[in-house]
């Protein structure tokens, strides 16, 4: 993966470790990223913005990548999918607040860009408890969610293009009910060849299985393996499976504290 980095917010002051996780970004060929602000109209947040982006900017040098700003008005959602679509972005960061955001039914930024993002985004929550970030950034310890459809599939190769900043590789699918000798072999032979793909690039990985409801089950993975990002395909919901696939990465991104990674299928 190659291109442009979206970093878009709504937050009046954001925070620097956010970017401090995508210090190794230039490595695997980005040198581009572009700061979205969504903020109201007014000068003086605009000047408070500013000041901010040009604190950050000789940082953002120092990682190899060139930066830029631009202002816009509106739903965030709306803003960080216009921004993709005109600026041909390759991968996003969102950093808002999930508690502020959410409502009865579920945040509506996550099921919208779920449902209409057309590359990987990066949701990372104002509360930054989840944020573990060392040298290597968010990717160094990788939870990875999979239940080998296309979406968990695309996901993998997202993966094995950053291998250059995954120290640890946890691959995780969480089954739901009893299975048969003969289903169990079979689980356990897509989880080795999910694992050989990976040793193959360099990455250290590992394989577990989990038992139970899968939003609680990846969040509680996440946890045991102390992991600094969770990465999961998603789909638009064409079918009633891809419904479902959808609705579990739009949970587990509400609930969980640690900045977790949607790749669309499309």
């Amino acid at each position: 993966m190659a291109g442009k980095i979206l970093y878009a917010t709504d937050l009046r002051r954001p925070s620097s470790k956010v970017l401090e996780g995508l210090s190794g970004f230039s490595d695997i060929g980005f040198k581009e990223i572009i700061f979205l602000c969504v903020i109201d109209e007014e000068k003086d947040k605009n000047d408070a913005a500013l000041e901010l982006f040009e604190q950050w900017k000789e940082k953002l040098n120092s990682y190899g990548l060139k930066a830029s700003i631009r202002f816009d008005s509106g739903d965030l959602p709306s803003c960080v999918l216009s921004t993709i679509h005109e600026n041909q972005i390759s991968f996003a960061v969102v950093h808002f607040d999930k508690k502020k955001r959410r409502i009865l039914f579920g945040d509506p930024i996550v099921k919208k860009l779920i449902k209409e993002a057309s590359v990987p985004v990066l949701i990372v929550d104002k509360d930054e408890t989840g944020l573990k970030l060392t040298s290597k950034g968010a990717f160094e310890r990788v939870l990875f969610a999979t239940d080998w459809s296309q979406a968990s599939e695309k996901a993998l190769q997202i993966i094995l293009g950053f291998k250059q900043l995954i120290n640890e590789l946890d691959i995780v699918n969480v089954i739901h009910k009893k299975l048969t000798v003969r289903d169990l072999r079979q689980l356990m032979e897509k989880l080795r060849e999910t694992r050989n793909k990976c040793i193959k690039e360099g990455i250290d990985a590992e394989y577990h299985v989990y038992a139970g409801k899968t939003v609680d089950e990846i969040i509680l993975a996440a946890q045991d393996y102390n992991s600094t990002s969770i990465v999961m395909g998603t789909t638009s919901g064409q079918s009633f499976k891809d419904i479902l696939v959808g609705k579990s990465s739009c949970n587990v991104v509400e609930r969980t504290p640690v900045p977790a990674l949607l790749v669309p299928f499309r």
